[in-house]
């Protein structure tokens, strides 16, 4: 099994452990809702478009719901799971594809799910943080944390950390301040939001630091400094 199957096969493993009908981390979805969306996302790309497209996007959440509430009943789930890891679209064929669109996404919403509930704590107490998937997870956000970091209009770096604090995975300069002359024409254009005058340094394993880009601040263990 190569990283991405791996991965694939621990998130529908967890979504098995904790079931239908407790919360994640994405608001207003249970876990049914999460594998509404993964299911429609590698079965049906005519209705999971709306998630990008906001045309769309009232078809995409209305599919979601519907199919939410028929995963609700835990035969449907258990059958819902099996379909999502049977699923065999175009990105599933060829591993560098399979794991560039899935492997963050994957993460993520495995994160969602462990993370949304006490009930989901307490049933998934004593995983451990996977040192080679932190090291994934860094090499990846070194590629993309650019796409993720509009926000940050003044500059941004991360600092990867291990467990204890210590910086283990290095420091990566995601985006310089828009006063540089080395800024691209693409970052100067992005950069017509208000400014702080201050570049933000996020520090931490680089599962926080992954979870606090993808909007999940609250759940995540970074240290924010300016």
């Amino acid at each position: 099994m190569t990283a991405i199957t791996d991965l694939r096969h621990d998130l529908v493993t967890v979504l098995e452990r904790v079931g239908p009908g407790l919360p994640t981390l994405c608001e207003g979805w249970n876990t049914e809702h999460m594998l509404a969306h993964l299911i429609l996302r590698e079965t049906r790309p005519d209705i999971a478009a709306g998630v990008v497209l906001p045309p769309l996007s009232k078809r995409t959440e209305a599919k979601t719901e519907e199919l939410a509430e028929e995963l609700s009943d835990g035969h449907a789930f258990s059958d819902g799971l099996a379909t999502f890891e049977a699923a065999r679209p175009l990105t599933r064929r060829h591993d560098t594809a399979d794991e560039n669109v899935n492997y963050l996404e994957y993460i993520v919403h495995r994160e969602d799910i462990l993370r949304g509930s006490p009930e989901a704590v307490e049933m998934n107490s004593g995983r451990t943080a996977d040192p080679e998937e932190q090291q994934k997870i860094w090499k990846a956000l070194d590629r993309r944390a650019a796409l993720m970091a509009k926000g940050y209009p003044d500059g941004l770096t991360l600092v990867g950390t291990d467990d204890q604090g210590a910086p283990r995975y290095g420091t990566s300069v995601v985006r310089k301040s828009a006063d540089s002359s080395r800024v691209s024409g693409l970052v100067q254009k992005v950069v017509r939001s208000p400014r702080t005058g201050d570049a933000a340094v996020l520090t931490g394993e680089p599962l926080e630091l992954l979870m606090y880009l993808f909007g999940r601040r609250d759940a995540a263990r970074v240290e924010v400094s300016y």
